[in-house]
């Protein structure tokens, strides 16, 4: 089973599992059980240009997981102008290909989006819709590389897991296959590189600070609170930051409906007045 990348704030729970190959790291990381059943944030992204030319986008993200255990995410881009009014819907599905939307203000229509467009690119940023969630473990032929490796992100060193994993079906992908670094505290990735046919690296992902953070109801989750993914062709850069959250609290299940694709408009959760 699936579950999306609450792309730039990617949750998961601090276990003691100790984990003996790479397809147990990777089950781990994308069990649904450790993640909020609700969660909404403020996303922050930064496209930063190789000439250090930079432009803004402001974005919330409703995610909810109580639909017989399935992520539904939501995506509202409030600001610049180019974007603001853009949507984006995505339905997790068992045993079946999500399903992914996207609501185009300047077009006044929503389409779904088909998998060959999916290796595009989500608002403009470095992040691909492929980027938006977690591959599952079933996916991809995960290989441990090394079970005890040390890498350091922004100044803060990591123990991890290093794993290679390559994607069954890479039509679906935008790379021939990656290799990440998973951190045995948290089993978070802190880093990623994207590789294409020819063994060039043409992506690059660093999770730059991990926070631990409370839900409304006491639980504790370790934060992706900000990235950094890097094009390596065109050395463009996207960062994403976690400006707000609150997990745990009920949202509507109208946002995860095609009204709320078109009008952007949801009503509040039952147990709120």
């Amino acid at each position: 089973m699936k579950k999306f990348f609450v792309i730039f704030s990617l949750l998961c729970a601090s276990f003691a599992l100790s984990a003996e190959s790479a397809q147990d790291v990777i089950k781990v990381f994308c069990d649904l059980d450790r993640v909020p059943d609700y969660n909404y944030t403020t996303l922050i992204l930064e496209n930063i240009e190789r000439n250090g030319k930079i432009e803004v986008l402001e974005i919330n993200q409703y995610g909810s997981g109580v639909d017989n255990g399935l992520k539904n995410v939501a995506f509202d881009f409030k600001s610049p102008a180019s974007v603001k009014g853009m949507r984006v819907l995505q339905l997790e599905k068992i045993k079946k290909a999500d399903d992914r939307y996207v609501y185009m203000p300047k077009l006044r229509q929503a389409r779904r989006i088909p998998m060959a467009d999916r290796t595009k690119s989500f608002g403009g940023t470095e992040f691909t819709y492929n980027d938006m969630r977690i591959r599952n473990e079933d996916e991809d032929d995960n290989i441990m590389m090394d079970d005890n490796v040390k890498i350091t992100v922004n100044g803060t060193t990591y123990n991890c897991w290093k794993i290679k994993s390559v994607p069954y079906k890479k039509s679906e992908v935008e790379y021939a296959y990656q290799v990440s670094w998973f951190d045995k505290k948290t089993y978070i990735p802190v880093h990623i590189e994207y590789f294409d046919a020819k063994e060039r690296m043409i992506k690059l992902y660093e999770c730059l600070k991990i926070e631990m953070v409370k839900g409304v109801t006491g639980i504790e989750y370790p934060l992706r609170r900000s990235n950094c993914i890097t094009n390596l062709i065109t050395g463009r850069k996207t960062t994403a930051t976690v400006k707000d959250y609150v997990f745990d609290e009920e949202i509507s299940d109208t946002y995860f409906t095609q009204n709320w694709l078109v009008t952007g408009k949801a009503s509040k959760a039952k147990n709120k007045k």
